[in-house]
């Protein structure tokens, strides 16, 4: 019956046989200890099988409470990393500063005050800007 196993021309019955033999018996010839193997890994396989269907068939019921309690778990950690990164963005992208003699700040006055009197320095009054084109006027 083996030979015929192996050239696959068992009914089921005898592939059932077989695997009732091998799953029981306790001593088999040494030759035949790879078949036991094979057999009582078979039987194994068919008796976690239920009326004719697979174990992925059984498995692929409706997921658990566990199961969703688990997707929701994930989406609220997303929202709220995704919140978090959204308020420390907008915070450091509204905050306007300036270095000021080596000092950050953040105040605005300061700021204004600091780059007015900035304008002023390189600013040139109405006689300077002529007084620059007659220098450079071509005779």
């Amino acid at each position: 019956m083996l030979n015929r196993y192996l050239d696959g021309a068992t009914t089921n019955e005898e592939e059932r046989i077989l695997r009732l033999y091998f799953s029981t018996t306790q001593i088999v010839p040494t030759e035949w200890e790879a078949y036991k193997a094979l057999f009582s890994w078979e039987a194994r396989q068919h008796d976690s099988t239920s009326h004719g269907h697979s174990v992925l068939a059984r498995t692929a019921q409706r997921p658990s409470q566990h199961h969703y309690f688990a997707i929701a778990a994930s989406i609220a950690a997303l929202l709220i990393i995704g919140a978090g990164i959204a308020t420390m963005l907008q915070h450091s992208l509204s905050k306007n500063y300036a270095i000021i003699d080596g000092h950050y700040t953040t105040d605005a006055a300061t700021i204004r005050s600091e780059a007015e009197e900035a304008l002023l320095m390189v600013g040139a009054t109405d006689d300077e800007t002529f007084d620059a084109i007659d220098i450079l006027a071509i005779p």
